[in-house]
């Protein structure tokens, strides 16, 4: 008896051990897409401003707006959304309801918030294989209306950014499997 008691508690360490060598090689695996994540977000953002500042002072000042501005304002928006959406999931920053989840024990809140990533995983997957049946059906037929460019180009954010959140979710799933104390819930 005493003897399984002491080869479950080493099974166990060992699987934490395993998770946390996952957990480390996909996280030092994953900073150069996350440096070079940051970079393009601001440069879409940087993008985005000058081009609807040049919108703005064309139609009010010189009374001649450009046609294209507003669509490619939209299609960085996306893009950029999109981008930084892995970033709010690595950081926990999107939008939650957990009044209820602070007066459950540290057992339930994990349980909760599991259940809560396998659902946006489930989410994200859904996004995922529906942004590429998109392409697959649009891909060469369809142009923006202004830009005329292929919208592929702008409906590839959704499977390129889902597999960049399901990573981000996958990574803070199983650093939440790991996890021991109710700090760092």
């Amino acid at each position: 008896m005493i003897l399984d008691l002491k080869t479950s508690i080493n099974l166990n360490k060992k699987r934490k051990l395993n998770m946390e060598k996952i957990v480390k090689y996909l996280d030092a695996h994953f900073v150069k897409a996350r440096k070079l994540i940051n970079i393009l977000i601001v440069i879409l953002f940087g993008t985005q401003v000058v081009v609807v500042f040049m919108q703005v002072v064309a139609r009010y000042v010189f009374n001649d707006p450009f046609s294209w501005s507003e669509e490619m304002a939209r299609y960085i928006q996306v893009w950029m959304i999109l981008l930084a959406s892995s970033i709010c999931i690595r950081k926990g920053s999107h939008l939650s309801v957990d009044y209820a989840t602070h007066s459950l024990p540290l057992k339930y809140k994990k349980i909760l918030k599991i259940v809560v990533n396998l659902l946006i995983m489930f989410f994200l997957f859904v996004m995922t294989f529906y942004g590429w049946k998109i392409i697959i059906v649009i891909f060469g037929h369809q142009t923006s209306s202004a830009m005329r460019i292929p919208m592929y180009l702008i409906y590839l954010a959704l499977p390129i950014c889902g597999l960049l959140m399901i990573l981000e979710n996958l990574i803070s799933l199983l650093k939440l499997i790991g996890l021991k104390s109710d700090e760092d819930l």
